[in-house]
């Protein structure tokens, strides 16, 4: 149950039923999840999906973007979206025990040093909203300035499907691979 109910087919104007049924037709995610508060504002709907397909081809690659999503989902406590980003995740090779430590509010050792430093770059923009100069000197030389955009970026997509999913009271499903951990 949600505080927020699904919108029915029938429910939505001509604008909302219009890209109803072309993510239908896409990627299935109506009805379950922040889909239900985005379908209450057909245009936040589309430019959402279209963050999120844009993220499935960008410059950093899939296991960094979830590596930024379960950063993001945590600090915001949306339980939700931890459950559905730790799967996804975990389907696009990120070690279960990166998922699990971040989980717990430790930092995971990473192999690759532009993984270790996307996560020290979204950890430190998450938690002082900018980055020190050290940080950024040395990310930047690392990353790149398209990389740390796309971080940016990243961030505020995953921000806002944690907070949709925060309103509408999305609860995940009882066999979640991962629970978000209240820590």
């Amino acid at each position: 149950m949600t505080r927020i109910p699904p919108l029915s087919r029938n429910e939505m104007d001509q604008v909302q039923g219009k890209i109803y049924d072309r993510i239908v037709g896409d990627n299935g995610r109506v009805g379950f999840g922040p889909a239900i508060g985005y379908a209450y504002s057909g245009p936040v709907w589309d430019l959402h999906n279209l963050s999120s397909s844009f993220l499935l081809d960008c410059s950093i690659t899939n296991t960094q973007v979830r590596i930024i999503s379960l950063l993001t989902v945590k600090h915001w406590k949306a339980s939700y979206p931890w459950s559905a980003q730790a799967k996804t995740a975990l389907g696009a090779g990120l070690n279960e025990k990166i998922i699990k430590a971040i989980n717990e509010g430790k930092k995971p050792d990473f192999e690759n040093i532009d993984d270790a430093t996307i996560y020290l770059v979204t950890k430190e923009l998450l938690e002082t909203g900018n980055l020190s100069d050290k940080t950024f000197e040395g990310s930047e030389q690392t990353l790149g300035r398209k990389k740390l955009v796309t971080i940016v970026h990243t961030i505020g997509h995953f921000c806002t499907t944690a907070m949709m999913a925060n309103l509408v009271g999305c609860v995940p499903p009882e066999d979640a691979f991962s629970k978000l951990n209240a820590n």
